[in-house]
């Protein structure tokens, strides 16, 4: 017969730990909703361009491996160990994102070169500056801010570094990857309880930026004007969004059945990876939508717990930077596929096919994971049960 202390100690740790729990449950489904997607949606181009349907999937289920590795790692590496090496990190990236725009290192896909020939595989090196980033302004507010709230200890080096990693990804291009790093950082700043004055001078600066940026180039003009001008064809600008919301549309309620879609015959581009979710709606209707939504929501929500319940300066703005980081780009990857944000050419995290994504992706649910986990450690100890 189970005594007292033994039944609350039971649901303490239930209690406590459902978070840890939740977020890893959520972030294998989705990661496994991935691997069918790509499958699925993946046949056709595969086929067209290698001979081979099952390239690309052969390839993600390689890359969901390593992931999956990386991400159980992380979980159990205590997260402070990412103040020690957050400027190693980051220098790191920022010399990838420089190699990229070295001719003849760089891969071109569409007109971008964001992805670094390493020979036997290749890397998107925005996607790992995403998560050294903020590993690095963690580490400074923590250090630098905190405790002396003056408005230089933001600009250096916090400030300048986004700048710079802003520039090289520009160069790139890769707006959408730029516009994730800028509202994460700036969640970031508020979670960090950055003065409200000193946010708003970092985003007018920043919004200025974004802006001259997008009228820079005339495709980037083009895009912007078709998306306020919905019946506009002009060089086909608005056909990807026109196909994805045709398959949207195909799914109704319950979907086509997984395998069935049809518009990854090659009418919607890119339908393995920046516009999957749009096979998805067309293979599993609105309820397969959906729900990958309320996962989404779900990592959103337990984050966001992890957050609040954290009491160390570094982990709670590095739990709540990841948790925006990710929710983030899923929503702006949902708002593009079904047409109310200008398309960005991100992918949709833990799902669409990429090795660089999903590594980020899963890399930094590890480092939430360990969070969670070092915070029921400290509430545990704090209670007096260990």
């Amino acid at each position: 017969m189970i005594d007292e202390e033994q039944k609350y100690q039971r649901y303490n740790i239930l209690k406590i730990n459902i978070d840890y729990y939740f977020i890893f449950i959520i972030t294998l489904i989705l990661s496994i909703i991935g691997i069918i997607m790509v499958y699925s949606a993946s046949t056709a181009v595969g086929e067209r361009y290698f001979n081979d349907a099952y390239w690309f999937i052969r390839r993600h289920a390689i890359w969901w491996v390593i992931s999956f590795t990386v991400f159980i790692i992380f979980s159990k590496i205590n997260y402070n160990f990412y103040k020690r090496i957050s400027v190693i990190f980051l220098l790191i990236s920022i010399g990838l994102l420089a190699l990229v725009l070295i001719p003849g290192l760089a891969i071109e896909v569409g007109g971008s070169k964001r992805w670094l020939n390493l020979f036997f595989f290749s890397i998107q090196p925005s996607e790992i500056a995403k998560l050294a980033l903020i590993m690095f302004i963690c580490h400074a507010l923590s250090t630098r801010y905190k405790d002396n709230k003056i408005f230089k200890n933001i600009i250096w080096p916090s400030f300048m570094v986004l700048l710079l990693i802003t520039l090289l990804i520009f160069l790139q291009p890769d707006f959408g990857t730029v516009v994730v790093i800028w509202i994460t950082v700036f969640i970031l700043f508020f979670i960090g309880n950055v003065r409200i004055p000193h946010i708003f001078s970092l985003g007018m600066a920043g919004l200025i930026v974004l802006v001259a940026y997008m009228f820079m180039e005339e495709y980037r003009r083009e895009r912007i004007f078709a998306f306020l001008n919905r019946t506009a064809e002009e060089a086909g600008v608005n056909f990807q969004v026109n196909q994805s919301l045709i398959a949207l549309g195909s799914g109704n309620i319950i979907g086509l059945g997984l395998g069935n879609s049809v518009q990854k015959y090659s009418y919607l581009p890119e339908a393995h990876s920046d516009f999957i979710f749009a096979i998805l709606g067309e293979e599993f209707g609105m309820v397969g939508t959906i729900a990958v939504i309320i996962l989404f929501l779900a990592i959103g929500f337990f984050g966001i717990r992890v957050c609040l319940k954290t009491q160390d300066y570094f982990g709670r703005t590095l739990a709540g930077a990841i948790t925006s980081m990710v929710v983030m780009q899923a929503i702006i990857n949902i708002s593009v596929v079904i047409g109310i944000l200008p398309v960005t050419g991100l992918p949709l995290p833990f799902i669409s096919s990429g090795g660089s994504s999903l590594l980020t992706s899963m890399a930094s649910m590890g480092i939430l994971l360990n969070i969670a986990r070092q915070n029921y450690t400290v509430i545990k100890k704090s209670d007096g049960e260990i």
